[in-house]
C-alpha cells in the first residue's frame, strides 16, 4: 500500500518465525531485538512491521511458507516499517470484513509460530489497529479476507 515506505534496519531476537503471505507485525523486546510473539490477548504495544527476505532463513526451518530468524539474538537484521510513520496496510483477516467495520478499531492474532497471522476484525480489546477499507476496494489482488489498517497511534510502542 505504500510504495516508498521508510524502513529502519533492526535485529532480530532470536528464533522468531515470519510468514511471506501475510504482516509481520513486532515489538521490540528489553534487548532492543524485534520480536513477533504478539497475540490479540497481549498488551504489548505494536512497534511496526517487518518486511522478511525469500527464503527460510535459520537452516533448521523445515517450511518455505515463513522466514524464521537465527537461534542466535541479533545474527539477522531485517528492515522495519514503523507503526508511527502511518501508513496503511493490506493485511488479512479472521474473517469478511464488511462496510460497517470501515473505523473500528481491531486487534491482532499474531503469535510466534508458523501459524498465519492476520487481524482479527470483530474484536476490539486493545486495538492494535484502525481498519480504513475493504482490501478488495484498494487493490484488484485482494481477496474478501482483505484488509486495510492503521496502527492506532494509541498503541504503538514508544521508539527504542
Amino acid at each position: 500500500m505504500n510504495p516508498n515506505a521508510k524502513t529502519t534496519m533492526m535485529p532480530v531476537a532470536a528464533s522468531q518465525y515470519f510468514q511471506h503471505a501475510g504482516h509481520n507485525v513486532v515489538y521490540v523486546d528489553g534487548s532492543g531485538h524485534l520480536t513477533g510473539a504478539l497475540t490479540d490477548t497481549s498488551t504489548t504495544k505494536v512497534f511496526g512491521t517487518a518486511i522478511i527476505p525469500k527464503g527460510r532463513g535459520n537452516t533448521t526451518n523445515t517450511s518455505d511458507s515463513y522466514w524464521m530468524s537465527s537461534a542466535t539474538a541479533a545474527a539477522d537484521w531485517v528492515p522495519v516499517i514503523k507503526a508511527e510513520d502511518d501508513y496503511e496496510f493490506l493485511f488479512i483477516s479472521n474473517g469478511t470484513p464488511a462496510v460497517g467495520d470501515i473505523a473500528s478499531d481491531c486487534d491482532l492474532v499474531n503469535v510466534n509460530s508458523a501459524t498465519a497471522k492476520t487481524i482479527a476484525i470483530a474484536t476490539s480489546t486493545n486495538d492494535d489497529f484502525i481498519i480504513q477499507g475493504l482490501g478488495v476496494d484498494f487493490n484488484s489482488k485482494a481477496t474478501t479476507a482483505d484488509v486495510v489498517v492503521k496502527f492506532n497511534t494509541a498503541e504503538i510502542q514508544a521508539d527504542t
